[in-house]
């Protein structure tokens, strides 16, 4: 009986613990704290603008990039140790990738047309 009692007792805790971490998953600061981005740039032609490190905690990481619709553009995530997460082209494109742990990634922002692009970018 109290073998079961503390099973479900733990059992409890991990989910507690669980849902704790992903419902403030996405970029954080430093120190741990939430710190969504939303940055305006512009970027000329066949150029690509990188942000690194946006630290990202475990859960959901969302990027989401909406250009002005005069080129496609390349989001593409990478890890701390520079492998590809995830990479997509389109007008607007929105990822999301699901950390293990937090840790920096780097987002690139890539133009493919000949002209400039302005942008809007997102993070959760």
């Amino acid at each position: 009986m109290f073998n079961r009692f503390v099973l479900t007792l733990s059992l409890g805790a991990l989910m507690a613990a669980c849902a704790t971490s992903t419902a403030f998953a996405g970029a954080v600061d430093s120190r741990g704290y939430s710190d969504p981005r939303y940055i305006n740039q512009t970027v000329s032609g066949n150029r690509y603008i990188q942000y690194n490190p946006v630290l990202f905690s475990p859960g959901k990481g969302v990027v989401e990039v909406h250009g002005d619709g005069s080129t496609q553009l390349e989001v593409a995530v990478y890890d701390m140790r520079g492998n590809l997460v995830i990479r997509y082209t389109d007008y607007d494109v929105k990822v999301w990738f699901f950390p293990n742990y937090t840790q920096g990634y780097t987002i690139r922002v890539t133009n493919l047309g000949y002209v400039s692009n302005s942008f809007s970018l997102n993070t959760n």
